[in-house]
């Protein structure tokens, strides 16, 4: 299948392509990125020749031979990217978080659907070993009936973007949505429901805001479906990473490196303790990386309609960009914001902002 990349900063450069010329199926034939060599470095990666490097992705999109465009440009110019390839008949794969409000999520998921074309989500975090072993642990009834999950990184700092562009551009809330809940948390909010035999119902958050308006800290609870609970607690500062799900007959509990910040980090190994039984300690692979060949082999499958290996899409991105939208509900009014949100609350169409540039300009003005 031929790609086009279309938003070639350190997301692309570090991790798409490189994963992307691992896997069986996949080939790159372009880049398109408005920022001053950005798609010509990305097309180097890639192995293309100049004249396929473009500054505006809709000459990308008018040739023939791209299949599937990887969206990897700041969450404010998604939307109009996807509607874009849509009109164009081109899939999609998308980076998380999918838009910067639900409405535009429902807008980007209706016209590829209208257009017969497939709107795909980074949620790379699912194919990580880790997360793998652990849901067939819990299928298999390892540690009973899933209780509750923690999923904890208050050691993480953003990646500044590439110095072509603008960088901190994470810490605007008019290009990211938001700050560390739009990072990071999104990735939290999916393995949570992963983990848990019900999605989340209600969300209650408390969160810490910087002058910018963004979200540095943030601490969520979900209260999902058949009484369970899931913890999502993150931060762009100092603190370390934990990863536990609680059973009723066990738990089992992420091993990170000393010092480690963020859940996202390296895994060395899994510990499951089950009642009963022995500890057992199940060592990670070593190398992994943020995006893997089989992520995109999977896609390449699906779209093709090979098999249905490929597990997100744009329901899910969705899904996660509503949970961060009821905690930043549930910060602004101090109380549990209940899922799902529908088109006749505000932050459905307004998305987060104008709460936190609101914030912003309070903070400058104490």
């Amino acid at each position: 299948m031929r790609f086009g990349i279309v938003g070639c900063g350190w997301i692309a450069e570090r991790d798409h392509i490189p994963a992307m010329l691992k896997a069986a199926g996949v080939d790159i034939v372009a880049a398109a990125d408005p920022s001053p060599g950005r798609a010509q470095l990305a097309g180097a990666i890639a192995g293309l020749d100049p004249s396929a490097c473009y500054t505006d992705h809709r000459a990308l999109l008018d040739r023939a031979d791209v299949d599937i465009i990887s969206v990897a440009t700041p969450p404010s110019t998604r939307t109009g990217i996807v509607m874009d390839a849509a009109a164009a008949g081109k899939h999609v794969i998308c980076e998380k978080p999918l838009a910067l409000t639900l409405a535009e999520a429902d807008q980007m998921i209706a016209a590829c659907e209208q257009a017969g074309v497939t709107l795909a989500v980074y949620h790379n975090y699912l194919y990580y070993y880790e997360h793998r072993l652990t849901s067939r642990l819990i299928a298999d009834g390892t540690i009973g009936e899933v209780v509750a999950t923690e999923i904890c990184g208050l050691g993480s700092q953003p990646w500044l973007g590439a110095e072509q562009y603008r960088p901190g551009w994470r810490y605007d809330p008019r290009i990211a949505g938001g700050g560390v809940v739009m990072d990071i948390g999104v990735h939290a909010y999916y393995l949570t429901e992963l983990f848990h035999s019900g999605p989340a119902e209600s969300v209650i958050a408390r969160m810490r805001f910087g002058s910018s308006g963004a979200d540095d800290h943030a601490y969520c609870t979900l209260a999902m479906r058949g009484g369970g609970t899931g913890l999502v607690n993150i931060a762009w500062g100092e603190g370390s990473a934990r990863f536990e799900i609680d059973g009723t007959d066990g738990y089992i509990s992420y091993i990170y490196d000393e010092g480690a910040g963020y859940f996202g980090a390296p895994v060395r190994a899994v510990r499951v303790a089950a009642s009963g039984k022995p500890t057992e300690i199940h060592l990670v692979p070593p190398g992994r990386t943020q995006f893997t060949p089989e992520l995109f082999e999977d896609l390449v499958r699906t779209v093709s309609g090979d098999a249905a290996s490929f597990a997100s899409f744009g329901r899910h991105g969705r899904r996660t960009l509503e949970i961060a939208h009821a905690a930043y509900q549930s910060t602004a009014d101090q109380r549990p914001v209940a899922l799902p949100i529908t088109d006749g609350q505000p932050i459905y169409h307004d998305g987060t902002a104008g709460m936190l540039l609101a914030r912003a300009v309070t903070a400058r003005a104490s």
